[in-house]
């Protein structure tokens, strides 16, 4: 069954499609209407365009484009009814799709989610009982209560194999308990690999269980922490903590917080702080990043303040400004971790230091000037080659002009050219909009296609004029406007794209009506001019029809003969003159 029409176009018609899409990424307002950095592909600059009037959207760099079902749908992946009723939630109009719904595609990894889910269940419930009474009191004492294990699923592993023995008794196999990296064989069978530590669930971006990060409760062992090893489901260069539950409140702040491990995210939580992340150590990735900003480009690293966090920190910035991001960093010039600052009861001043953020290339300027102390001129050369080089990344003209000369400032060097600085260290491109040159017919088709979504006038021009185009897209998307007319006394792009399947002709039709080749108003003396550049080349097809006919003699008789001759040499005239005209 279909979602009655009248019910779809309600519902669109009352989104604002800015709004919704606002709700998913951050958006930037831009005159009359909006951009932001595109989520389907991988993008650094605004090149996603909304136009609110028109309620639609389209990147001008991967081409995708459509309405506001068509984002929410390709956004979240999800069925066509199940984005007209996501919309409906949004703007406070619910409705049930009930049948409506297709049956949902089975992920192929879903028994490896099961398994992770039923272990985390049985963790949670583990450090409730008698056996996880320690792990319950350590957790207490760094100032865990039930209201913080429950919301982050933080459980318990007690000694004994027991988790081995409680997936085995749910009826998982062996291997896919190996597979899940959560018990592994050895010479006297199987064993829990986090036995006797607390467990803090790991999850994928969509909030699927798929690791654990884990916590030894006996200072004996020799790693304090240990997370699960590489698995068909946790790639940990992929991964990032809490990312599921941090998102909304990422894109509503417009601002993100990068930590390094779970304990920095759960202290930042209590301290109601809740848009941090994690990478689960200092090895930030590329992929991590882009993942990140896709919540927001405005990321914020909060890394430990040791050396090793420092570093991590410096190496975090770089590839943020290398990849065309905006990082900043939040200083912690204190020798303690925010859990540390928050158990020792000064849950504002951890707020404090957050909201304390400094640019990621002010960052660079402190660390390299501790790494290269100015006693030497080699040294003042290795600090302007680093800070040349990350300067050089920063898209804002004012910035970036800013800090060549604050550099130049401090290290006296004759930093003339940023030409020459850019060649020299092969920074990257920055991302621009391709500009799609239309060749003069495709141009006249677009103006009289865009004239006629705009003007009843113009559609009954093109009626009398021409009533077809060259292209057979273009000749579709005019019959589909006159249609909506005849039909709806009106066309409205966003209500067509709910109609159309055909995915060529709905890109093509978006990317007339976002195009800014071809003014929004409609100018008849404009438009009969494209009409009468279609005919011409028309005429000039028939031509060429014609030319080849009489030159490899394709006709029946000497009449046949004569016929084509004459329409060719009357054609020719024709154009000639309005070539000449």
């Amino acid at each position: 069954m279909r979602l009655d029409d009248k019910l779809i176009e309600d519902i669109r018609e009352s989104a604002s499609i800015s709004q919704v899409i606002g709700q998913f990424i951050p958006i930037t307002k831009k005159g009359r209407n909006y951009v932001a950095v595109c989520p389907f592909h991988d993008d650094h600059n605004p090149s996603l365009s909304i136009n609110e009037e028109k309620k639609i959207y389209k990147c001008f760099v991967c081409g995708k484009g459509g309405n506001v079902f068509n984002f929410v749908r390709d956004f979240t992946k999800c069925s066509f009814p199940e984005a007209v009723a996501k919309v409906a939630e949004i703007i406070g109009k619910p409705i049930d799709i009930g049948s409506y719904q297709k049956p949902k595609v089975v992920s192929k990894y879903q028994k490896y989610y099961d398994l992770m889910q039923d272990a985390i269940n049985f963790t949670s419930y583990a450090l409730n009982t008698y056996a996880g009474e320690s792990a319950k009191d350590y957790l207490l004492k760094r100032g865990l209560d039930k209201d913080v294990t429950e919301y982050f699923g933080i459980g318990y592993d007690p000694k004994g194999d027991t988790l081995y023995r409680y997936l085995k008794g749910k009826g998982y196999t062996d291997d896919l308990i190996e597979a899940c990296g959560v018990a592994r064989i050895s010479d006297y069978g199987y064993h829990d690999i986090f036995q006797n530590r607390v467990t803090f669930p790991i999850h994928n971006l969509s909030g699927d269980p798929i690791a654990f990060s884990a916590r030894a409760l006996d200072t004996s062992q020799v790693a304090k922490y240990i997370n699960t090893a590489e698995t068909v489901i946790y790639h940990k260069g992929d991964v990032i903590y809490n990312y599921h539950r941090a998102k909304e409140e990422a894109k509503r702040a417009d601002r993100i917080i990068i930590c390094e491990g779970v304990m920095d995210v759960i202290a930042l939580k209590r301290a109601g702080i809740s848009n941090a992340v994690a990478t689960l150590g200092t090895s930030c990735t590329k992929t991590q990043l882009a993942h990140i900003a896709k919540l927001s480009t405005h990321m914020v690293f909060f890394y430990d303040g040791d050396d090793a966090g420092r570093k991590a920190t410096m190496r975090a910035v770089e590839m943020g400004l290398m990849m065309g991001y905006e990082p900043y960093v939040i200083v912690n010039n204190t020798d303690k971790d925010p859990d540390e600052i928050i158990n020792e009861g000064k849950a504002k001043d951890l707020r404090d230091m957050v909201s304390k953020e400094i640019m990621g290339i002010e960052y660079a300027f402190e660390y390299y000037g501790d790494l290269y102390p100015f006693h030497s001129y080699q040294n003042r050369k290795s600090y302007a080659r680093h800070l040349t080089k990350l300067i050089a990344c920063i898209k804002d003209d004012y910035d970036r002009d800013n800090f060549y000369h604050e550099l130049k400032s401090r290290t006296g060097l004759p930093l003339e050219s940023e030409k020459i600085i850019k060649k020299e260290y092969n920074t990257p491109v920055r991302e621009v909009r391709p500009t799609e040159v239309l060749d003069g017919l495709t141009k006249a088709e677009y103006t009289i296609l865009k004239g006629m979504m705009d003007s009843k006038a113009a559609v009954d021009i093109y009626r009398k004029e021409l009533g077809f185009l060259y292209n057979d897209i273009s000749t579709k998307i005019a019959d589909i406007v006159i249609d909506s007319y005849r039909r709806d006394g009106d066309f409205d792009v966003a209500r067509t794209l709910d109609k159309l399947d055909d995915r060529n002709i709905a890109d093509t039709m978006i990317r007339i009506s976002m195009g800014e080749e071809i003014s929004d108003e409609f100018d008849e003396e404009i438009f009969r001019g494209a009409i009468e550049r279609i005919k011409l080349e028309i005429k000039m097809a028939r031509l060429k029809d014609l030319k080849d006919k009489i030159v490899k003699k394709k006709f029946a008789s000497d009449d046949e003969s004569d016929k084509y001759l004459k329409e060719y040499n009357d054609l020719l005239k024709e154009i000639g003159g309005k070539k000449n005209g």
